[in-house]
């Protein structure tokens, strides 16, 4: 089987390397597609095919990952002679992890060939446990797809789970985004508080871990905004990309978004101020800017 990956970033490097993995222990082929030409060559240095470019590389996958910043690269490999959909071999499935737009996904389905299985299947657990193989998968497809391929998906991921017909991974994505980002924000108001009340913010921190506070955002990145870091594996800019999917779709879903509003616009600020580069904490540092103080672990 050949099995396709486009996209080497931070989180597809790490699912790529786990089925590259499992392609070296077995008779299976792993060919790769980035514009980082260095993140390819660590990946064929160590056994996987360069796909060169995307027409040539479809011809040969029995099964396409790809792993994108947003629906704007997804749809420029997508459409026209040279795209995904043109190209893909007869039979095919692609399984879409990026972090899209349901409406331009649907975009992308509309035009595909019957011959291809297209399925939204969006991750979560960041770059950490990308790495790890400890992802959890949100599928949006026919649950026949998921029996026949569940085997494949959990290569990289600890958690595989069918939310319903095409589309339901995109949002269970968001969904969970936005709580996410909720919390994220909330965590340079809470840290500032501990801070001016002269509390060790390593000590809150454990508190915070040990109590109905407890959660994925206060475990992870609390520590990234304590050692000045802010987390770089994620980028400011995707992250503001994502809760403007998230509001549209409240939106879109006629539900009242005031605090997703109040969120997306922090991020846009911080996004103004720290440039889309930035790691995607950088949002605490506003608060630490307003009140003159930063956020640090004592030595």
């Amino acid at each position: 089987m050949n099995i396709g990956f486009v996209g080497l970033g931070n989180m597809g490097s790490g699912m790529a390397n786990n089925l590259l993995n499992y392609c070296n222990d077995s008779s299976n082929n792993l060919i790769v597609l980035d514009i980082n030409i260095d993140a390819m060559s660590q990946f064929i240095d160590k056994g996987a095919t360069s796909g060169e470019n995307i027409s040539k590389m479809c011809r040969q996958c029995d099964v396409l990952f790809t792993s994108l910043p947003s629906s704007k690269e997804v749809n420029q490999l997508a459409f026209g002679n040279e795209g995904i959909l043109h190209n893909l071999k007869q039979g095919a499935i692609w399984f879409e992890t990026s972090t899209n737009e349901l409406s331009e996904w649907n975009r992308v389905k509309e035009i595909a060939p019957s011959h291809l299985t297209l399925v939204d299947a969006p991750v979560s657990g960041g770059a950490e446990r990308a790495a790890a193989g400890t992802l959890t998968i949100f599928i949006g497809a026919e649950k026949t797809v998921l029996e026949k391929f569940e085997w494949l998906l959990k290569i990289f991921s600890s958690k595989v789970i069918h939310m319903g017909p095409s589309g339901s991974g995109y949002v269970t994505k968001l969904v969970q985004l936005h709580l996410n980002y909720l919390v994220a924000q909330g965590i340079g108001e809470t840290l500032m508080m501990g801070a001016k009340a002269n509390l060790d913010l390593e000590t809150l921190h454990s508190v915070l871990m040990n109590s109905c506070s407890q959660s994925y955002v206060v475990e992870n990145y609390i520590p990234k905004v304590l050692d000045g870091s802010y987390d770089d594996s994620f980028s400011l800019g995707l992250a503001e990309k994502d809760i403007k999917l998230i509001v549209e779709l409240g939106h879109h879903l006629g539900i009242s978004m005031p605090l997703g509003e109040k969120v997306y616009k922090t991020y846009q600020e911080a996004k103004s101020q720290y440039g889309d580069d930035s790691p995607h904490l950088s949002v605490v540092r506003l608060i630490e800017e307003v009140h003159n103080q930063k956020l640090r672990k004592k030595h």
